[in-house]
């Protein structure tokens, strides 16, 4: 009879967890990753075990701009102060966007109580099944945009009508966000729009990771997204729009052989009373334009 305690039972048990966990040694090394760590990244186990955490594939944590990766900051906080930690970071999925997830980390020690190393866990703040789901109905009913993957431009406005509607009887606060890339006219003429398509696939999907399931993005214009951002005033909206601009910047787009660099540039504003469509986006675009002539890969909100 199997004994629940055997450590085979256990590791295998640990493989198969839909739940992303990885094993790190005292030396940063990964020695451990499972199916949820492949589910959700995209990095098979032989691609990471052995390799440490700083390198790129781990992404960087939201808020923060340093070359150490959020999954990194947790790992050397636990193995200098072997205590628990959880955070919000990003990890770089395997075709270059960024996935955020809500990260746990816990000291490992061997029998005399010393740190050998530690175990994290991690699992996707927008459920990716349930997304692909939604995608996929979306797209037999041709809401979705082709090319980025995104909500098309006659989707993203009906929710934007509909909020507006709603907005003087309900009084909930919400923002929107127009987003331009930077330098995209650029990226065309020396790569061809097949890397245009490319940088717009996996920013959109980046930026859906960053927003929550009752935020809508769609394309708006060939080179502007529109991001209705819900539950959300003027003075919250530069927190999530920083949290954008940085995950964008930290996505990796690869087209033969070259790292496309992206940035986006961001013009924002809430939701007035007696707003109309043409009104509300009269003030996001001159937002936008203001953060374009500012050198872009930043955002800019009008609160007049």
């Amino acid at each position: 009879m199997a004994r629940f305690d055997d450590p085979e039972i256990l590791r295998s048990v640990l493989e198969e967890l839909p739940t992303g966990v990885y094993l790190v040694g005292r030396d940063g090394k990964i020695l451990f990753w499972n199916y949820g760590a492949e589910r959700i990244t995209g990095h098979l186990r032989q691609d990471v075990v052995g390799h440490a955490c700083r390198e790129d594939f781990l992404g960087s944590e939201q808020g923060s701009e340093e070359q150490v990766s959020g999954a990194s900051a947790a790992l050397e906080a636990v193995l200098r102060d072997g205590k628990a930690t959880e955070s919000q970071v990003s990890f770089r999925h395997k075709s270059g966007h960024l996935v955020a997830v809500r990260l746990r980390a816990i000291p490992m020690r061997d029998g005399q109580g010393t740190i050998i190393g530690a175990a994290e866990c991690f699992d996707e703040l927008v459920d990716v099944g349930e997304w692909n789901r939604r995608h996929s109905k979306l797209a037999e009913y041709g809401c979705l945009d082709a090319a980025s993957g995104v909500l098309n431009h006659k989707m993203v406005e009906s929710h934007l009508r509909e909020c507006l509607a709603a907005f003087p009887e309900q009084q909930v606060p919400f923002c929107i966000l127009s987003i331009a890339f930077d330098h995209l006219e650029e990226v065309k003429a020396r790569y061809g729009s097949g890397a245009v398509a490319a940088v717009l696939r996996v920013a959109g999907q980046t930026l859906e990771s960053g927003l929550r399931p009752t935020d809508f993005l769609g394309r708006w214009q060939e080179n502007e997204f529109l991001a209705i951002v819900s539950e959300c005033n003027i003075e919250e909206i530069p927190r999530v729009g920083e949290r954008l601009r940085k995950m964008i910047s930290s996505a990796k787009i690869m087209w033969w052989g070259d790292s496309l660099p992206v940035t986006i540039s961001m013009g924002a504003t809430a939701v007035k009373p007696e707003d109309n469509i043409t009104e509300i986006m009269r003030r996001s675009e001159e937002a936008l334009g203001e953060s374009v002539a500012l050198g872009g890969n930043r955002m800019v909100v009008w609160n007049n």
